[in-house]
């Protein structure tokens, strides 16, 4: 089947499911909701340690519910209230981009499917494929860009470059074509961002003011970084919890503003639900005609059949047999979610102040779900594949999004899913949350989990093996098989083979030569290799020693290094560098020994082996974008 026609089946199957007749048992008495939500939220922020809550639900054009739980300052006991607290949004503020964006179409300033190179002048998108990069692609996530993390927050307002100068220094790179498959990107929407800077004349944060903000009364919000006085006395603090207290932390610089850097009150999200669910009106005031706003949540591509679709702007959540949209949020210190579900005119948003908030608002959601709005559906059918054609599926597979150019490539390792079989089913192992999932074959393809009608399916082209992984309610990113220099098995290979050399050549060697001239008299044995070879090895092997205990120091920081590349980490990739050149002369002297009969046969090949392994050492260093200044 073509391309166009699997996104055409799919488009029209999407539309069938959505049209059947959903179960809803939202309660007409709001105390049940409230004490439901209550026992929830406490529960899980309990159990997670997070210090606040802020939670507003409207229905059918009312507010039904807001509701401020635990402080939105631990030490000076400031409640959350969710009338005037500001949470931090984080990407929950790309709606508001897209729907600056869809103003300027609107308004003939900007289309969407024109290459975003003709509005660029300072800078310009690389030509590395045929197909130009448009706002659609920017919109659904798209583009083909690498991720790039590092410096995606800043500690100081004095560390906020202009968008022109950000781009102008860190262009991410095309790796894949645009409307290709989805994978997350901040900064397309930086870009994005960035256009409607240009095309508006305005800074964004006075643009969304001024376009958006205003005209629909929400006064507690912006996208000002630092906050203006008067709303700065309003903003929650963000926590961390270490040795049993919770620890507060800096204020989250966001350089592109609007793929993160919004604040906002329960109240006033309550507003912005209230407009989207009603074509972006509060009464008789419009952000758009309702034509060009359905723009958002029209599909743009699928990755397979009756998964949830890449959207203009909005994330296709859609579960339990209703559609959902809207947006998650994740900034280290604030996680925040605001879905909409159209057809029951129902909005929902809640963020959490705390670090262990990264997932909870999703568990919290889904649990609402599941009791307000369940499945009505029966469990999908399942059919039986044999256990040669499911090894197929069988393997590690990576995120499609993740870094390529810099030193965090190295962070793909941590999304790996790994899939293995179990029983006529797979098993999914969660290599990032440590969760485990089984799964039952629906088709040749499209597994649903053993408990739910959730699906995930692979790609299988002309193939014995799956080359890729998608899962259905995750639209806007995929999976894909490791292979080559990204097998985790390979790496383990590699860098255990590395180390037990360096250490055997650093603590080894002069350990045996002690023994031996103390306390062994081998007059006859064979002679040692000499002390000029040897010399060789023993400086690359401090070398790449240094090289992995700076690196590690460096990371041990955890998400500190988004911030800017620790000191250490910069010293540390000049030793690889170092160590080539004694490797060349290990490589030398590893074929120069053999020439040499009355050296010990075991000497001789420990040399060659461990000139290998460093051999293979520099290769993955490089590969992982540490032989260089690649930050």
């Amino acid at each position: 089947m073509s391309t166009t026609l699997r996104l055409l089946f799919s488009f029209f199957l999407s539309i069938a499911l959505f049209n059947t007749s959903a179960t809803t048992t939202f309660p007409e008495d709001v105390n049940i909701l409230e004490a439901y939500l209550d026992g929830v939220i406490e529960t899980h922020m309990k159990e997670k340690n997070i210090a606040g809550a802020s939670l507003s639900l409207v229905k059918d054009g009312e507010t039904i519910l807001k509701k401020g739980y635990g402080y939105a300052d631990v030490e000076r006991k400031t409640e959350v209230d969710p009338e005037v607290t500001l949470f931090r949004l984080g990407s929950v503020s790309k709606l508001f981009t897209w729907l600056a964006v869809l103003q300027q179409v609107e308004q003939g300033n900007l289309n969407l499917d024109a290459d975003i190179n003709d509005y660029l002048e300072a800078f310009s998108i690389p030509e590395t494929f045929e197909q130009p990069i448009t706002l659609r692609s920017l919109m659904s996530h798209t583009p083909g860009f690498e991720d790039i993390l590092l410096e995606i927050f800043v500690r100081d307002a004095e560390e906020m470059l202009p968008l022109e100068e950000l781009f102008q220094r860190q262009m991410p790179k095309r790796v894949r074509p645009p409307l290709e498959v989805a994978s997350y990107s901040n900064h397309g929407t930086g870009l994005a961002q960035y256009l409607v800077e240009k095309v508006s004349g305005l800074p964004f944060e006075e643009y969304v003011e001024e376009k958006i903000l205003k005209p629909l009364g929400m006064m507690c919000t912006t996208f000002r970084q630092p906050l203006p006085e008067e709303k700065m006395v309003f903003l929650s603090k963000g926590y961390s919890f270490r040795d049993g207290i919770f620890r507060e932390g800096d204020f989250e610089y966001v350089p592109m503003t609007g793929a993160g850097g919004a604040s906002a009150s329960a109240a006033d999200m309550v507003v912005f639900m209230k407009a989207m669910l009603n074509n972006t009106c509060i009464d008789t005031i419009c952000l758009m005609e309702p034509a060009t706003y359905d723009i958002m949540a029209e599909p743009v591509l699928f990755h397979a059949p009756e998964m949830n679709p890449a959207l203009h702007g909005y994330m296709d959540l859609s579960r339990n047999n209703h559609r959902i949209i809207g947006h998650g949020g994740d900034t280290f210190l604030f996680h925040t979610l605001m879905l909409l579900i159209p057809e029951e005119n129902f909005g929902f948003f809640l963020s959490f102040n705390s670090e262990a908030g990264a997932g909870t608002y999703s568990k919290v959601f889904e649990q609402f779900l599941d009791r307000f709005f369940p499945d009505p559906r029966e469990l999908m059918d399942t059919i039986t594949l044999d256990d040669d054609y499911l090894e197929g599926f069988t393997g590690s597979y990576k995120a499609n999004r993740h870094p390529h150019t810099d030193i965090l490539k190295i962070l793909s390792l941590a999304m790996a899913a790994e899939v293995s079989t179990d029983n006529g089913r797979l098993r999914l192992s969660d290599g990032f949350t440590g969760e485990t999932s089984f799964w039952l074959p629906v088709d040749s393809l499209t597994f649903r989990n053993e408990n739910s009608n959730e699906l995930m399916a692979f790609e299988r082209e002309g193939t014995d093996r799956a080359g890729k992984l998608y899962f259905g309610q995750w639209p806007i990113m995929a999976f894909e098989r490791m292979r080559g220099g990204y097998s985790i098995g390979w790496n383990l290979f590699v860098i255990v083979l590395s180390l037990l050399c360096v250490l055997f050549i650093l603590i080894g060697w002069p350990l045996l030569y002690l023994l031996r001239r103390n306390y062994v008299k081998a007059l006859h044995a064979r002679n040692p290799l000499p002390t000029g070879t040897k010399l060789l090895a023993w400086i690359c092997a401090l070398f790449l020693a240094l090289f992995y205990l700076f690196i590690f120091i460096g990371f041990s920081g955890g998400t500190d290094i988004v911030f800017g590349v620790p000191g250490i980490i910069k010293i540390g990739v000049v030793f690889p560098f170092l160590s080539i050149l004694f490797l060349l002369g290990m490589i030398w002297q590893s074929l120069v020994i053999w020439q040499t009969r009355d050296l010990r046969i075991r000497s001789r090949l420990f040399y060659n082996l461990a000139t290998f392994a460093f051999i293979l050492a520099i290769w993955q260093i490089n590969f992982w974008n540490f032989l260089g200044w690649n930050f």
